[in-house]
């Protein structure tokens, strides 16, 4: 059997053409650094399977600490879909027989493992990802979700066209979001838009406002 292909040469897909680039969004200067504590933004699936309650937190910008989850099936197995809310960058992580109790640890370590993939710096890393508390809050923002309702497209596209998940290493899987041009972010590459937003970024000692957010602490 041949190899796990890491560097995924993609096929065009129908109606995912390029489109013309135009000026991203302003880089949000956002809360970042040890000690904040994370914000989950997990779907309706997450949430059942995590069995916790999503509420609400408020705050007039994503902070660099916040990342969407959702759960997608694959030719019937389940991976959770972890996307930054500030980049769309993103990763994938098999969430077949995760709970509540180890999806802190099962985030930390796919994000940890993914961003030095992508030649992050280990402080890039600590301005994306807190030690906790982790709160968990409604997946609202319809960007965001519609991204990753199109990288789930793009990765059951990519699996069929490949023969199977089992052709596609984790590299390939997360090229698939990471090195595609997102209308929300102005048509960047959710990869290299990281990049600029930590570019720009610099930590501030900001707590978030939460209103009636569930904070639990996971197994890390």
């Amino acid at each position: 059997m041949d190899p796990p292909n890491n560097r995924l040469e993609r096929p065009a897909l129908r109606g995912l053409a390029p489109k013309p680039r135009r000026s991203p969004p302003p880089l949000n200067r956002a809360l970042c650094g040890s000690g904040n504590g994370m914000i989950f933004r997990a779907t309706q699936k997450v949430s059942s399977k995590l069995r916790i309650a999503c509420t609400a937190i408020v705050d007039s910008h994503p902070s660099m600490v916040e990342w969407y989850c959702n759960l997608i099936t694959v030719r019937r197995r389940q991976f959770f879909l972890f996307t930054h809310a500030s980049s769309l960058f993103s990763f994938w992580a098999p969430a077949a027989g995760s709970t509540l109790d180890d999806f802190g640890q099962v985030f930390r370590q796919h994000a940890t493992d993914t961003l030095r993939d992508y030649g992050f710096t280990n402080a890039d890393t600590a301005k994306v990802i807190d030690d906790g508390p982790d709160a968990f809050a409604k997946a609202t923002d319809r960007g965001v979700i519609g991204s990753m309702v199109d990288y789930a497209k793009m990765l059951r596209h990519a699996v069929d066209y490949e023969g199977g998940l089992e052709r596609l290493g984790p590299r390939a899987m997360n090229d698939i979001a990471n090195d595609s041009p997102m209308r929300k972010i102005g048509m960047e590459s959710p990869a290299e838009y990281l990049r600029q937003v930590l570019r720009a970024e610099r930590p501030h000692n900001i707590t978030v406002h939460r209103t009636g957010a569930r904070a639990a602490r996971s197994g890390r």
